[in-house]
Parts: C-alpha cells; sequence; structure tokens
C-alpha cells in the first residue's frame, strides 16, 4: 500500500513538473517570437527606407548628370 502511494505522489509530482515546464516553455517562446517579431519588422522597415533613399539619390544624380552633360 505505501509504495502504491509513493508511486502516485512521484506521477502526481512529475505531472505537475510538466505542466509548470510547458507553461514556462510556452511564455518564454512567445516571448522570443514577439522580439523576432519586432526585429524583423524593424530590419524590414529599415531595408525600404534605405532602397528608397537609393533610388530618390540615384534619381537625382541621374537628373543633375543628364543636365551638365546633356544641355539644350
Amino acid at each position: 500500500m505505501n509504495t502504491e502511494l509513493i508511486y502516485e505522489l512521484q506521477l502526481l509530482q512529475q505531472s505537475r513538473v510538466n505542466k509548470f515546464a510547458e507553461e514556462l516553455t510556452d511564455h518564454f517562446m512567445s516571448s522570443v517570437e514577439a522580439v523576432n517579431e519586432k526585429f524583423a519588422s524593424s530590419i524590414s522597415k529599415r531595408g525600404s527606407m534605405l532602397m528608397l533613399l537609393e533610388s530618390k539619390l540615384s534619381f537625382s544624380t541621374l537628373k543633375k548628370l543628364r543636365q551638365r552633360f546633356f544641355k539644350k
């Protein structure tokens, strides 16, 4: 009888440990996913701003070169 109770207690403790580990893992993973999403969006915004800046710079540079060398 005592061994059965000890075994049940061990099973209960293991169940609690697993539940706690699952909750901790879920909380940690959701935090990591949120950080990854913010990081990816900031990198994407920065990249699009740089591409826009480059296209404007290229256009203005070409315009200046055209005015300088192809005067009418």
